[in-house]
């Protein structure tokens, strides 16, 4: 009598755990993957990273931010983890330059990329041409940056001019 209680309280007990972990894991919300992106604190480090990127024919995003800067951390925070963003920008290199402590590398980094505000995203083609014309100044949400990563100028075929790494 003792013994089937124990087993009717031991298959209660494991049905209530697969229940509870099932349920778990059907409602659980799916967090995307961490993207990583690669620090850049000069110029000769930027020119290194964008000869690498245009070796390997890989579009490049560039994000120049400042700590302070509530909308640069709304950009990390929101725009780059959102599930509709990962897919694209794992096609991109990525990286990011912290202009925080203003040092003069910073402003050198900062002067050389004409950078006036922040955030800003610059951009390079997979043979390492700049491109200005699709540069983002300021914040920008998940969706926008989904169609804009999108753009057909960031899979162009290789030029017949020699790359032009800034």
């Amino acid at each position: 009598m003792v013994t089937i209680k124990i087993k009717h309280a031991f298959w209660g007990l494991t049905t209530v755990i697969i229940i509870m972990v099932s349920t778990y894991l059907l409602y659980a919300k799916s967090t995307p993957m961490a993207l990583t992106f690669t620090t850049v604190s000069s110029i000769s480090e930027l020119k290194l990273a964008l000869k690498i990127a245009a070796q390997q024919q890989r579009p490049v995003v560039l994000d120049v931010y400042a700590e302070w800067c509530s909308p640069c951390v709304a950009l990390t925070q929101q725009t780059f983890p959102a599930t509709n963003v990962i897919p694209q920008l794992n096609k991109f290199t990525r990286l990011k330059a912290n202009v925080t402590a203003n040092s003069a590398t910073d402003i050198a980094l900062m002067q050389y990329l004409n950078i006036i505000g922040f955030p800003s995203l610059l951009f390079w083609d997979p043979q390492g041409n700049p491109l200005p014309q699709v540069k983002i100044n300021g914040f920008i949400n998940a969706d926008n940056f989904s169609q804009h990563l999108q753009l057909p100028i960031f899979s162009l075929p290789p030029s017949t001019s020699q790359n032009n790494v800034q």
